[in-house]
């Protein structure tokens, strides 16, 4: 049962008790928004557009510690590995002595072209010197050597074994903290008997 717009409107006057201010109860044909509407739709959109910046945030600082972490620990491993497979081929251990502690290694070695190799970590870079050729770099311009400590732990009759503690850090020189990560490794190498 259909009614028009004129008996909606005085079906509504019966229903206040005859009042003529039928006006208040006609919905206008308007289209736009109240002030109320649009002040709730605009700040749950504020708050949309807030959070979805902080969660974008989060993922990017995240990908950009992930990194770091993984530029650290490829160089660190690197190092290590070099350092292992120098010092299982050398034939003694020329510093530090044994039961002794210092930043350089030398190692020496059975080819003279070779002998000595010195491992060294001045300036935050970690070097491999053999023979009298010129320092090669062991890590990549994006981390520092932040130390570095070779103790000789070898026994007085053994071939000689060396403890090596490493600690590398991100290159980061803007101080920006996502990419702020520092780690120290430990390892030992044995000299391998010939």
């Amino acid at each position: 049962m259909g009614f028009n717009n004129f008996e909606k409107i005085k079906r509504l006057e019966y229903a206040v008790g005859g009042f003529t201010q039928h006006y208040l109860f006609r919905k206008k044909d308007s289209a736009g928004f109240t002030l109320i509407e649009f002040l709730l739709y605009f700040g749950l959109i504020t708050v949309i557009f807030i959070s979805s910046s902080a969660m974008a945030f989060n993922i990017f600082s995240g990908k950009a510690k992930l990194v770091s972490i993984e530029e650290v620990s490829q160089n660190a491993r690197l190092a290590m590995e070099k350092m292992i497979r120098v010092i299982g081929n050398a034939a003694s251990i020329n510093a530090p002595l044994i039961s002794q502690s210092g930043s350089v290694l030398s190692l020496a070695m059975d080819d003279p072209s070779k002998d000595p190799t010195v491992f060294d970590a001045e300036g935050g870079v970690l070097t491999i010197k053999e023979g009298a050729g010129s320092a090669v770099e062991l890590i990549s311009d994006e981390v520092v050597g932040s130390q570095l400590l070779f103790s000789n732990i070898s026994y007085a009759d053994a071939p000689g074994a060396v403890r090596i503690e490493l600690s590398i850090a991100r290159e980061n020189p803007q101080g920006a903290n996502p990419y702020e990560f520092e780690k120290t490794f430990f390892t030992t190498a044995n000299i391998r008997k010939k």
